[in-house]
């Protein structure tokens, strides 16, 4: 089975004609509609953190001991 995406990447969405045709009509500048694509992919990307640190937050938000399960 092979893996497709429905979404652009943010150089396609920069060189599709219909999205350059619509910021052109709304006075948009190229240049900005890429940094808030480059912007808004910043702040989805998953933030790295290690299992025993989010143990460690839930357990404090539940107010239990951060006690590892295994061994």
């Amino acid at each position: 089975m092979t893996k497709t995406r429905d979404d652009l990447t943010i150089s396609e969405a920069l060189r599709d004609p219909l999205i350059a045709m619509v910021l052109r009509a709304d006075g948009v500048k190229l240049e900005d509609f890429k940094q808030l694509l480059e912007t808004a992919a910043r702040k989805r990307e998953p933030r790295s953190t290690s299992v025993g640190n989010m143990i460690g937050a839930l357990a404090s938000r539940a107010n239990l001991p951060a006690v590892p399960c295994f061994g």
